[in-house]
């Protein structure tokens, strides 16, 4: 839902490191499943409870922790106009945030070694008022989500970001 005027100049998810601890609980309840199926309760017969026991924790171990995080994930975005920064959250209940370019006074941002390592960090925006930081949690490529809001607050020709990460004549 853009104003007149309005363009987008990039739609982003969080880092997808987030994503590296659901699939491990993915795989390990997969394998689970799969050495209890096969190796410690063979007998479908003698050893149905315990089967279908295994089957059903392993499930609600990949709802909880494999599913959930994944669709927190996937319904999460942030998203940089010309005119002001969106952030949406939530799968089933919405919580949204938009900051009028205008009102950003600086933009900063935070790196741990591992965020330095794969390219990602927290957004800082600091607007006008008092307890008016917003932080971006896991951005990835921050020093180009950076030099983007920059480019935005200075009121520079920017055109949308492709797919393939070029814009016009230049790499993003």
């Amino acid at each position: 839902m853009l104003a007149a005027g309005e363009s987008v100049v990039f739609t982003a998810h969080s880092h997808w490191k987030n994503l590296v601890g659901p699939a491990l609980v993915t795989l390990l309840a997969g394998g689970a499943v799969a050495v209890t199926l096969l190796v410690l309760a063979p007998d479908p017969d003698a050893q149905a409870w315990l089967r279908w026991s295994v089957v059903a924790l392993a499930g609600l171990l990949v709802l909880w922790f494999g599913l959930r995080p994944f669709l927190a994930w996937v319904t999460s975005t942030d998203t940089l106009t010309t005119r002001r920064l969106i952030s949406r959250r939530g799968v089933l209940a919405r919580e949204g945030k938009d900051i009028p370019i205008d009102r950003v006074h600086s933009v900063s941002y935070r790196q741990s070694l591992l965020d330095r390592v794969l390219g990602c960090g927290t957004l800082v925006v600091q607007t006008a008022g008092a307890d008016s930081d917003v932080e971006l949690f896991d951005v990835a490529r921050i020093e180009r989500r950076i030099l983007q809001m920059q480019e935005v607050m200075l009121d520079e020709d920017i055109p949308a970001e492709g797919a393939d990460g070029w814009r016009g004549d230049r790499a993003v």
